[in-house]
């Protein structure tokens, strides 16, 4: 068994968590003043857990996407429910007045444009998101074969049917595009793997 710090200091795990909980921020629920709770919770877990890992059952990439992925649902499932049993009332922004230099203006009015956005769910990314998003798009492509490094970026460039061509010009017989579709599916996990990618 793998050493707990092995999982912990893994390069690949500092940048998942960063990934992960600069996502969770950009939820109507969370805020970016949480992203630090958030990344010592998803360390804490995994630091409890670490002692689990296996290596000769799976690589830490796979091992930490689970743990970390698992934890986020557990959160969500938490926050929820202390919604649901919390004395909290829904307040309208346009209904509710607050006192403004002597004058009342409503809600709405007085609310931050990021504050809106966020809750919307539509927070733009910072660029800080920008670089990390860079950085994991470098890892996971540096960790596919050259082969799989160019078919991804001829798919990018032509699409699946143009890559299906050139691969069947290459390999001087047919390619289907079910064929590349299925190779792409199995690079895409590997970028789900960085942070990449829908939950």
């Amino acid at each position: 068994m793998a050493d707990r710090h092995d999982v912990v200091s893994d390069p690949f795990t500092a940048q998942f968590i960063r990934m992960r909980a600069a996502k969770l921020c950009r939820r109507a629920d969370f805020s970016p003043s949480d992203r630090a709770d958030l990344e010592q919770g998803m360390h804490m877990h995994l630091l409890e857990k670490a002692h689990l890992f296996n290596p000769t059952r799976g690589n830490v990439e796979a091992f930490v996407t689970h743990l970390v992925k698992s934890w986020i649902r557990m959160e969500l499932r938490f926050r929820g429910r202390s919604k649901r049993l919390g004395n909290l009332m829904t307040v309208s922004l346009e209904r509710t007045f607050i006192d403004v230099d002597g004058q009342k203006e409503p809600l709405d009015h007085v609310i931050h444009p990021l504050d809106q956005q966020r809750r919307t769910s539509r927070l733009p990314p910072c660029p800080l998101d920008r670089i990390e998003v860079a950085d994991a798009v470098r890892y996971a492509f540096g960790r596919l074969g050259p082969d799989e490094q160019e078919l991804l970026v001829y798919v990018s460039e032509h699409g699946v049917a143009g890559a299906a061509r050139e691969w069947s010009r290459r390999a001087k017989k047919k390619v289907s595009r079910r064929h590349i579709d299925a190779r792409v599916a199995r690079m895409r996990s590997r970028f789900e793997y960085s942070g990449l990618g829908c939950e």
